[in-house]
């Protein structure tokens, strides 16, 4: 297993991340949903507890950034550039 520590600037103001945040989660949760069998929001929904074999991830965000902290398989830690990049296209996108 490898640690996933992941931050990312947003540059939104705080509603437009926040709402970003949860719609980018949403269709994650949807999109990858054979791999994320767990989703836990917390009650604020600024951050949310992803889990699945062999892994656990907690994803928040706060004013400027999006952060991605927890543990993963070796194989996805090397994908770390990759998440990241999906991460700042997710936010981006337009609701």
């Amino acid at each position: 297993m490898a640690r996933l520590d992941i931050a990312v600037d947003h540059g939104q103001d705080p509603e437009t991340a926040h709402s970003n945040f949860e719609r980018a989660l949403t269709a994650a949760g949807s999109e990858y949903g054979r791999w994320i069998t767990r989703c836990e929001w917390a009650l604020d929904r600024k951050s949310v507890k992803l889990g699945g074999s062999k892994f656990e991830v907690v994803v928040s965000h706060d004013d400027q950034k999006v952060y991605a902290q927890g543990v993963v398989p070796w194989g996805v830690k090397f994908l770390e550039g990759p998440i990241r990049a999906f991460v700042a296209r997710a936010l981006a996108q337009k609701s």
